[in-house]
């Protein structure tokens, strides 16, 4: 029996190296507002009255155990699924009491966090950062390598709920990170923007498509970044860490965007998950100005294209001629 303990705890800390080594990039600040935050940042300021941390991860989960001081809004209720079958944001209205009830205020640093085991994981908490930023707060940052990595450090954990004062935050659509279906509609047509498909390349090439989505391949013109390719999950059991921006900013160049930051790009996938993700390492990472998340993605597309194409079985590989 102790040789087996001593086994168990081996393996325990041979994964906490292994996440230490690919943690937070150095060029990561971990102070203020920057996109990421490490855990050595929460962990310190987890008590701050300015930062309200929020887990997204499902409600049982939460009850179960989570990050010290943390509120939970399940992703489920920032995209929930509509009556069209689209899974799409809120109105302003329900995201300001969402926001309000877990304590939020307009000055508050919103630190969210999900599992961080997989690229899905990493996503929910990366498209959660997107929805507070097109809800016009700009206090936000992910929590990089989400529980898993909290956990795997043997940092405290608990299953207290905070008593939380109601907030004073009110939710307002920014139009400038949102795309509708109207807007895609036009890039398709005429140009101007570059659409970014953040699908895994099986779905994006057309061999395969997610059950409720209608229709295979992808947005004609669209080049392909899935998401998958921007952290570090599954390696040597790592978290979902995002990768250094060097090896990041060389995968966007790599699949056709100009290094232009400038240049608008519209980011989608099937429900705008994964597209959030890559949101985070465009904008708030690389330095694109103009990025746009179509929260409707190819579960609208395909619902409402009409007579517009998709393309399948083929690779985009260079940006619409239009720009």
């Amino acid at each position: 029996m102790h040789k087996i303990i001593q086994g168990n705890m081996i393996c325990l800390l041979v994964m906490v190296v292994l996440a230490s080594a690919v943690s937070s990039p150095g060029w990561v600040s971990a102070a203020g507002t920057a996109p990421l935050v490490s855990t050595d940042w929460l962990d310190k300021h987890k008590s701050d009255k300015a930062v309200v941390i929020v887990d997204v991860r499902s409600d049982a989960n939460y009850g179960f155990a989570h990050i010290p001081n943390a509120v939970s809004i399940p992703y489920t209720e920032l995209e929930p699924k509509s009556t069209t079958g689209l899974f799409v944001v809120p109105g302003e209205k329900k995201l300001t009491e969402l926001f309000q009830k877990a304590g939020i205020n307009k000055n508050s640093h919103v630190v969210v966090y999900a599992h961080g085991n997989t690229v899905s994981d990493a996503s929910k908490a990366g498209a959660s950062y997107w929805i507070f930023k097109a809800m016009g707060h700009k206090k936000v940052s992910m929590l990089n390598g989400g529980f898993t990595k909290w956990t795997f450090e043997g940092r405290v954990v608990t299953n207290k709920v905070p008593n939380r004062k109601r907030g004073n935050i009110v939710a307002k659509k920014d139009p400038s990170i949102f795309a509708d279906f109207h807007e895609v509609a036009r890039v398709v047509q005429k140009g101007g923007a570059i659409l970014m498909d953040a699908r895994n390349s099986v779905q994006y090439f057309g061999h395969e498509k997610r059950a409720d989505v209608p229709c295979y391949g992808h947005i004609p013109g669209a080049i392909n970044l899935p998401a998958d390719f921007l952290t570090h999950a599954g390696i040597n059991r790592a978290p979902a860490t995002l990768k250094e921006k060097k090896d990041l900013q060389r995968m966007v160049t790599g699949v056709g965007v100009p290094s232009t930051k400038s240049t608008t790009i519209i980011v989608y996938c099937n429900t705008a998950q994964l597209a959030g993700l890559n949101y985070l390492v465009l904008k708030d990472m690389l330095g694109y100005r103009n990025v746009k998340v179509y929260d409707g993605s190819m579960l609208e597309y395909c619902k409402l294209k009409g007579k517009l194409p998709v393309e399948i079985f083929s690779w985009s590989i260079n940006p619409p001629k239009k720009l």
